[in-house]
Parts: C-alpha cells; structure tokens; sequence
C-alpha cells in the first residue's frame, strides 16, 4: 500500500510540475461539467507543432474513433482474436468537444497542450470523469485519454487511500489497470517505433494518429458509402 501511495504522490507532482515551471493553465473552455484548457507542457522537447489548425470535424472523427480495451476482462473477438474494444466518446460528447478542443489546438503555443476534463452521471455507474489531453508534433496527432467514466473511487482498490478527482490534473489516471486505448480505422495508428516518444506513466493510454493518413482513410469511407 504504502509503495502505491508514494506512487501516486510522485505521479500527481510529475504531472503538474509543468504547470509549476511554466505560466498557469487557461480555460478555452468552461462549464460545471467540462474544462478545456491550455497548459505548459515541460516534455515538449524542441516544441510542439503548435498553433495547429485541425477542424472540428477532423476532431469529432478522432472522438468517433477513440475505443477503450478493458484490462481486466479480456473478451477476445471470435472473428479477430483481439480484444473487444468499446467508443470512448458518445456522439453527444464529439459534437460538444469538437469546437471547443479545434480552438484550444489552435490558441496552443510550442511548449504547450491541450487538456480536456468532463463529468458525467448516470444512474447505472454514478459520478464518472473522462479527462486527457491532446497536441500535435509534426502531422501526428497525439491523444492521452487519462480516464474514461472512471468512477473517483477506483483508485482505492488500488489502494490509494481517498477518491481522485483530476480536475486540476486531467492526465492523472485514477485507475492504471482498466483500460487501454486505441483507435480505428488501425490504418491511421502510428506505430510506436515511427513515432516521436512523448514520456508518459502508462504509453497504452496515448494514441499517436497521422492525420494525413486519417484524412485518406476519411475520403474512402465517405467514396463507400456514397449512393
């Protein structure tokens, strides 16, 4: 227990030493349920590509494609052999973020990111957060998806000793075993060993995708589809 506290005591200072050395936070965007914000980044290395320009729309197909594969019960596909994933985002939640989240990538500086934190409450799992981050480095789009519907609580089966609310660290993962995040289509994954190393506490919650390969993947799907 005590190795898991100093754990997450360490993990809670590395993730908000950027904001120590460098100016504070600032809210793009800003609700009882959801913040978007701008923060300093102090891993950006030689500097994010940043300010981006990345429409809205290219945002919600990234939150359309975010999926979540459960760590704990792996349910294999018949037809694939792979883990059963689940969408990250409901349709709801890419039409909101969208806008807010194209802004925020094109307000960002070089040493900067992107965070998101938003609540929700179901009457099945109750009060759950979904936070994390985002920023480009060359045409590479990097998403940390640090929570998901993640109930505050989880973290104590891990032995952390009292909730966790991010709201003030958004790429603080309650919960390290729950999940892991990918995207489809697979085809726009950049593969860890073609893609510059961002450091982070758990490499299986970041998703690196190329945006030129996504908006060819787009183009074919919108060409399959079209009467």
């Amino acid at each position: 227990m005590r190795i898991w506290i100093r754990f997450a005591a360490i993990l809670i200072v590395s993730l908000m030493s950027g904001c120590a050395t460098g100016p504070p936070p600032r809210a793009i965007y800003q609700d009882p349920a959801t913040i978007i914000r701008i923060q300093f980044d102090s891993k950006a290395g030689q500097g994010h590509s940043h300010p981006a320009t990345i429409s809205p729309d290219i945002i919600r197909h990234v939150l359309n494609g975010m999926r979540i594969q459960s760590r704990t019960s792996f349910v294999p596909s018949i037809l694939t052999g792979e883990a059963s994933s689940g969408a990250a985002f409901s349709k709801e939640e890419q039409d909101f973020l969208g806008p807010h989240l194209s802004q925020a990538l094109a307000e960002a500086k070089p040493d900067e990111l992107v965070t998101f934190y938003r609540r929700v409450s179901t009457p099945a799992v109750g009060l759950a957060i979904t936070s994390g981050g985002l920023f480009v480095h060359g045409r590479h789009l990097y998403v940390i998806l640090a929570n998901n519907r993640t109930m505050p609580s989880e973290g104590m089966s891990q032995s952390i000793v009292s909730e966790i609310d991010p709201v003030d660290s958004p790429l603080l993962p309650i919960s390290r075993t729950a999940y892991r995040a990918t995207f489809v289509p697979a085809t726009s994954i950049v593969p860890e060993d073609e893609r510059w190393l961002w450091p982070y506490i758990d490499q299986g919650r970041v998703v690196v995708i190329d945006l030129l390969q996504l908006a060819r993947d787009i183009r074919q799907q919108t060409t399959r589809t079209a009467p």
